[in-house]
């Protein structure tokens, strides 16, 4: 910045010109910069497809749908990043979290012989229910995870690594190894699958509203200074006066409560628990947080970022599943993306500010 002497009496309005004009700044953020990417991704795969079947009304749609819980996976994980955080063990949160929602819709929504069938009696209240389950057992295991932190004094990374194994070992001993299977066809038809207005699916729709809210609470309200303000320097932060063990357990209880939602959805969507799934949802996550310009290591979050950023891996793995490429190829994928994530953060702290 070039520095000049100015009289004391010089305008507000001088100091205001020294500033980038609104639509430089949009352009050179990592927003736009991630967008422009997706765009790219988007326009090869629509070209590389056979008869640009990528680029069909039917494949956005499938983007959308397959795009919703990871993007609100990443809205989660930016808080988390931002205040220095991180939480290894959302897919086991997601995969337990819709266990026992399957759990209580079966046992809520009639006899045994009409749940084995699939003709629910009581199909309403207990989706309802089977919805509550979910979020409830999320937003208590991201409780435990921060009570843990806070009582042993540990990192995060611990802590999550430990309470992955025992989310997925708790969800076997429900299940007995077995996936929960014919819930009711409305969760799929009216939820899961469902479009607003014939035109966005219900989950996608909602993966935005709840992103916008995300947005608004780190750029306008006081918890997001006092997000940011951990990931930059937790002792400054606890001589301002944040109260840091109860931000942390407000965070991880707001990711635990993402993941609760996710994990309803994933349910929704397929009629089924996927306990053998979601092993990669938190390196996904994190490489589409850190990708979308939050810092690996706190003190910078863009929740906007991390919404667009979260649509590469379903661009690149819809993509590669019509091109006839194995799926199996998703897990490298992710950790390709993960190592690029790192590389960016890494460029980004040695930059000069």
């Amino acid at each position: 910045m070039n520095l000049t002497k100015t009289s004391p009496h010089t305008s507000a309005a001088t100091f205001s010109s020294s500033e980038p004009p609104l639509a430089k700044r949009i352009v050179t953020s990592t927003a736009f910069m991630i967008a422009v990417v997706v765009l790219i991704l988007i326009l090869i795969f629509g070209l590389l497809s056979p008869n640009g079947v990528f680029l069909g009304p039917t494949n956005f749609r499938n983007l959308a749908l397959d795009s919703a819980q990871l993007i609100l996976l990443a809205v989660g994980m930016t808080f988390l990043l931002g205040a220095g955080e991180l939480d290894l063990s959302i897919g086991a949160n997601v995969i337990l979290s819709s266990v026992v929602a399957a759990k209580v819709i079966t046992f809520m929504g009639g006899t045994p012989e009409e749940v084995l069938a699939g003709n629910y009696s009581n199909a309403g209240v207990a989706i309802l229910l089977g919805l509550l389950a979910a979020m409830v057992t999320g937003t208590l295991f991201g409780i435990v995870n921060a009570t843990l932190v806070n009582m042993l004094r540990v990192n995060s990374f611990i802590v999550t690594l430990a309470m992955m194994s025992v989310g997925s070992g708790v969800a076997y001993i429900i299940t007995g190894g077995v996936n929960v299977s014919a819930l009711p066809r409305e969760l799929q038809r009216n939820f899961g699958s469902a479009d607003l207005f014939g035109v966005v699916p219900i989950p996608a729709l909602i993966a935005v509203l709840i992103g916008a809210i995300a947005w608004f609470v780190m750029t306008r309200l006081r918890f997001g200074t006092h997000t940011v303000g951990m990931g930059s320097s937790i002792r400054a932060a606890q001589r301002a006066g944040i109260n840091v063990k109860l931000q942390r357990m407000k965070l991880f209880g707001i990711m635990g409560l993402i993941a609760g939602l996710v994990g309803f959805i994933d349910i929704s969507r397929f009629l089924t628990t996927n306990i053998q799934g979601h092993q990669g949802d938190a390196l996904a996550a994190i490489a589409a947080v850190v990708i979308g310009g939050t810092s690996l290591f706190g003190g910078r979050a863009s929740v906007l970022g991390s919404m667009i950023a979260a649509i590469i891996p379903a661009i690149l793995i819809n993509g590669l599943v019509i091109m006839r490429v194995g799926s199996f190829y998703q897990l490298v994928v992710t950790g390709v993306i993960l190592l690029i994530a790192v590389g960016i953060d890494q460029r980004r702290r040695a930059a000069p500010s």
